[in-house]
């Protein structure tokens, strides 16, 4: 079976997991997983959450206490 395939089958035999593996396809082609886009997607994400949580804990001056 080709991994094409199995995935398709993946997603047919296992609904849950459907949304998760169409995210993934796109790092898989005929020459095989292209490993350095899927890490620069996962390194630029973690970025973008981290730059969240940082603006989340920054004390805001409160109204009242001033």
């Amino acid at each position: 079976m080709e991994f094409k395939t199995w995935l398709d089958q993946t997603k047919t035999d296992e609904p849950t997991l459907e949304i998760f593996i169409m995210k993934l396809e796109s790092y898989f082609s005929d020459s095989g997983f292209n490993g350095s886009e899927f890490e620069r997607k996962v390194s630029i994400g973690v970025q973008k959450i981290d730059a969240e949580v940082d603006e989340l804990l920054k004390i805001e001056s409160d109204a009242e206490s001033e």
